[in-house]
């Protein structure tokens, strides 16, 4: 995506050096028209489905982070917890067996915003809502009912999987424990 926004700013750039300039009310503004203003087009939102940085097929393309899957939970809460020695965040996906609530805890280095926390597989992308909380460390959280068929897609047995929210993004290795813990909230 980098490669791209630095390839179109240097294409507007050369296209402003060589085009003269003509006056504001001479130009054909409508799209597409041969003299209509190129610099003047909005630039890709990072943030819309398929522009995100970085895309699927490139984020799976990388290696999963180098780290362990352990139990975690207590009482009615069951999970497993991602840490890795080369990543200092961690990511913790689990259940409440009392109230049938899966959830998905991915603390982040940045400031946690509420919005949208993307999964991806080989196999599909799917979208969750989010809530950041900035109470201690940050962390975006997904909660939802353990029956909920987006959750298939960390169910299946896999060899990774990648999480991406607001620009940060990372890849881990899948583990039969999520589909274990996941599966305990199914019903």
């Amino acid at each position: 995506m980098m490669i791209r926004n630095l390839m179109l700013v240097s294409v507007l750039t050369l296209g402003a050096c060589t085009q003269p300039a003509a006056p504001d009310d001479a130009r054909d503004t409508a799209p597409g028209a041969a003299g209509a203003d190129q610099a003047t087009a909005p630039a890709p939102d990072p943030q819309s489905p398929g522009n995100e940085l970085p895309v699927a097929a490139d984020l799976l393309a990388g290696a999963p982070l180098s780290g362990r899957w352990e139990d975690v939970g207590d009482g009615a809460t069951v999970g497993v917890l991602f840490t890795s020695p080369d990543y200092a965040d961690t990511l913790a996906i689990g259940c409440n067996t009392g109230s049938g609530e899966a959830y998905i805890n991915w603390t982040i280095q940045n400031p946690a915003e509420d919005g949208e926390v993307r999964l991806y597989t080989e196999a599909k992308t799917e979208v969750f809502a989010a809530t950041g909380s900035n109470a201690g460390a940050a962390i975006r959280t997904i909660d939802v009912t353990g029956s909920d068929p987006r959750l298939a897609v960390l169910k299946t047995t896999q060899a990774k999987f990648g999480v991406q929210a607001s620009g940060e993004a990372i890849v881990v290795p899948w583990d039969p424990s999520i589909a274990r813990v996941l599966n305990e909230c199914a019903g």
